[in-house]
């Protein structure tokens, strides 16, 4: 009975000692292991990602270590993996794989990776590899209308925004959007106008959001008022799956020239349109408040007629402020000099171009206590049948931004410090 007891106590040793061996296979210290260097990484959703996989001992010829890949993710969908395994070099202790993300767009998706012993070599503690995959943004692309008249060229703004960051978006990566010409445009590319350099498509730089191109009419070109161009915005060719259209992906850019004649009639002054620009310049208010030239008589008018003798003028019939500049009752000489391009309006973040016509001795001053009689430049600009636009960016400032013009001296400039007056047709 003794004896069948010892050998029970003997068996039960012997079964102890190979659970607890059979236990420690993976802990032993002192054989040699293959580990993950992290048990978490992430694949982000740009860029790509390597994992590493360590041996504590260098392996005396190349050692070859098939991985499993496992996960919710789908490989060659969400991600691809640069080999099915890792290749540790003899004498050296580690190796890597390279992942990247391709249409990662679902969320809530990850890889895992393990690992089998291999001969030589047991399992360490980090012999599972789990990797969350980050979602890519989707990105929506538009044209940025600004414009939609082309008097001589104009600039054409095109932006990204990210669908969940916003206008924070900066592209990973360059961009590449082409550009179509819709076939129902009248007017006729490289005939009546023409994209600078002839492009075909335009290109959001790594680290922007906009990117912009002119257009503008074709030089020597007849014929191409009231004409149209439509341009598309198509949608970029690598990774297209990321990219959604915005609200402006057609852009309608009427082709004009505007003339004197299309104005001919009387007009009555409305308002000053731009006083929220001197208050975003920081214009002192003495400087303008109670001072600018709006004080009109309610019967003031300017003519626009056209002569027998060929000659445009502008013939006042003023008992207000504007007397200060229209001041010859004859009227004024106006002919057609030039296309100002680019000036900008702070308050609505715009350029626009004003065609500028030189008339003929105004007063420079603009002042009723000061007469400097000379020519001057005059933005003229149609909005529609009933109402126009006057800029005034050429004049000595006397009664009203003096002393702003005394503290920029040269470099005031009053197409940045001008006044944009409306004007509304007299219907008789």
């Amino acid at each position: 009975m003794k004896t069948k007891i010892r050998i029970t106590g003997s068996f039960l040793l012997m079964i102890i000692l190979i659970i607890v061996s059979a236990a420690c296979n993976d802990d032993d210290s002192s054989g040699a292991k293959l580990s993950f260097s992290r048990s978490i990484y992430i694949l982000p959703s740009n860029g790509s990602l390597e994992v590493e996989l360590r041996a504590s001992v260098a392996p005396e010829t190349d050692l070859s270590i098939p991985v499993i890949i496992e996960g919710t993710a789908i490989l060659d969908e969400d991600y691809e993996i640069s080999a099915n395994g890792f290749m540790i070099k003899a004498g050296e202790t580690s190796a890597t794989l390279t992942i990247t993300p391709k249409n990662n767009l679902t969320a809530n998706r990850e890889i895992r990776l393990s690992i089998n012993p291999v001969s030589g070599y047991m399992l360490g503690d980090k012999k599972i590899a789990i990797i969350p995959v980050e979602v890519k943004e989707h990105i929506m692309y538009t044209f940025k209308p600004v414009i939609y008249r082309l008097l001589s060229e104009i600039d054409i703004r095109i932006e990204v925004e990210g669908e969940n960051s916003g206008s924070s978006f900066r592209a990973t990566t360059d961009i590449v959007l082409p550009i179509e010409i819709d076939p129902s445009s009248t007017a006729i590319l490289n005939e009546d106008f023409e994209l600078e350099n002839g492009i075909t498509s335009v290109t959001i730089p790594k680290g922007s959001y906009y990117t912009r191109f002119k257009i503008k009419i074709k030089e020597g070109a007849e014929d191409y008022t009231g004409k149209n161009a439509i341009l598309k915005l198509g949608t970029p060719v690598d990774n297209s799956e990321l990219y959604y259209p915005g609200s402006f992906v057609s852009y309608n850019i009427k082709l004009d020239q505007l003339k004197f004649t299309d104005m001919l009639g009387k007009w009555k002054p409305v308002e000053i349109k731009d006083k929220d620009n001197y208050v975003y310049v920081g214009m002192p208010d003495e400087d303008w408040i109670n001072s600018l030239p709006e004080n009109n008589g309610a019967n003031d008018y300017l003519e626009f007629v056209h002569q027998e003798d060929g000659t445009d003028k502008i013939i006042p019939y003023l008992t207000g402020d504007l007397k200060d500049f229209f001041c010859n009752p004859q009227g004024h000489t106006v002919v057609f000099d030039h296309i100002e391009k680019g000036i900008y309006n702070w308050i609505a973040d715009e350029e626009y171009d004003a065609p500028y016509f030189t008339t003929s001795q105004v007063n420079r001053c603009f002042s009723k206590r000061k007469t400097e009689l000379g020519n001057a430049f005059i933005g003229l600009d149609k909005i529609d049948d009933n109402n126009i636009i006057i800029y005034f960016h050429d004049f000595i400032p006397t009664d009203f931004f003096s002393s702003t013009f005394e503290e920029y001296g040269h470099y005031f400039d009053a197409s940045f410090f001008g006044i944009t007056y409306a004007f509304i047709r007299v219907v008789e």
